[in-house]
């Protein structure tokens, strides 16, 4: 079956593979929750937007009430 990881057993590379292994795993972990933080951010400023009445000019990155801008998704331009 599985062994325990015994700490006083373990050698002195087992100890710091496990500590960088570790810190990888959490630094990838912090960048992909601010990669998500980010994307949710956007898209709730959009949503806002549309839910006001507004058009989302996605060039500027701003709420416009007069032009009817078009979504560059939906255009296949992003």
């Amino acid at each position: 079956m599985l062994k325990r990881y015994n700490k006083q057993g373990a050698s002195a590379w087992d100890r710091k593979l496990t500590l960088v292994l570790g810190f990888l795993f959490g630094i990838t972990l912090l960048l992909f929750a601010v990669y998500a933080v980010t994307l949710f951010s956007t898209w709730a400023e959009v949503d806002g937007c549309l839910d006001e009445g507004g058009s989302y000019d996605y060039e500027s990155g701003r709420c416009d009430f007069n032009v009817n801008h078009p979504n560059p998704e939906a255009q296949g331009g992003l």
